[in-house]
């Protein structure tokens, strides 16, 4: 089975090179000229993602935000100009269910279906299968498409009708960030009455708050508080814009559910300083 990937970043990358170790045969593009050198040897390297998806039965799409992903779907060169009917397009990225429809709007002409597959982080390794995948669509196409997702996924879930998967991420995401800030809050305010992190840590681990995410982003910025590591702290700014932007989703969903957004909205205020500023110690 042919399979086009475009979109080689920290996600997509792993999640490509375990696609070609399963055996698929596998075409990748990305924007970066050094993303698209290290599949050298890997997979055919298309010159554009139209390029990648000329025969593919499945493309896959992990790029950064809505804006990407229409551009690689539907620009010019993109993978609806080298997609043949019949083929799947998976949506790995986190982008607004409108885009979705947007999309299968665009896609339907040309007989491509679409599922959205987008992946959360299961395992710390990337050697190895290491993503939850939360399938939105129908089944048929969700079960075309299993044979694939499973080379990367530990987990994977029909969620239900187009959305659905991506809904799932994005609920998600918002307890993840959720849990980040109310962390970071806490571990401020136990500093403000003199209690050093490392007591409040060894309670929130017996209590099962200490999560693994929120005990990896602690630890660090304990470790490396800002400026001790350029690199570090790059990447901390560079992850305040994917909460910013996965809890600006979260916030437009809420407001089509009809629910209350005020602690979504004070979630995302507060994302960038959390991810950027440093901790407060006793």
């Amino acid at each position: 089975m042919k399979i086009a990937f475009v979109g080689l970043g920290s996600m997509g990358a792993p999640q490509a090179r375990l696609i070609a170790r399963a055996g698929f045969d596998l075409a990748v593009h990305d924007a970066l000229p050094a993303a698209r050198e290290a599949f050298r040897g890997v997979a055919r390297v298309g010159d554009s993602a139209a390029d990648a998806a000329r025969g593919a039965e499945i493309a896959c799409v992990c790029v950064r935000d809505d804006q990407q992903v229409e551009a690689v779907v539907l620009g010019a060169a993109g993978l609806l100009a080298g997609l043949a009917p019949g083929s799947i397009l998976l949506i790995h990225s986190t982008i607004a269910v409108a885009t979705l429809e947007h999309l299968r709007t665009q896609l339907a002409p040309k007989k491509v279906a679409l599922v959205d597959a987008p992946v959360t982080r299961t395992r710390p390794t990337d050697q190895d299968a290491f993503v939850f995948t939360m399938l939105g669509g129908e089944a048929a196409d969700v079960e075309r498409a299993r044979a694939v997702i499973g080379t990367f996924s530990t987990d994977m879930e029909h969620m239900g009708p187009l959305g659905a998967g991506m809904a799932t991420k994005i609920a998600n995401n918002l307890v993840t960030w959720t849990h980040l800030v109310v962390g970071a809050e806490a571990t401020a305010l136990a500093a403000h009455y003199g209690v050093p992190y490392e007591k409040l840590r060894r309670v929130m681990a017996a209590n099962g708050n200490l999560t693994p995410a929120v005990g990896a982003l602690l630890d660090g910025k304990h470790r490396f508080p800002p400026g001790a590591d350029p690199a570090r702290d790059q990447f901390l700014a560079s992850q305040a814009g994917i909460g910013e932007k996965d809890l600006a989703l979260a916030i437009e969903c809420a407001g089509k559910a009809r629910r209350d957004v005020t602690l979504i909205r004070d979630t995302r205020a507060l994302v960038r300083p959390m991810m950027t500023g440093a901790l407060e110690r006793n």
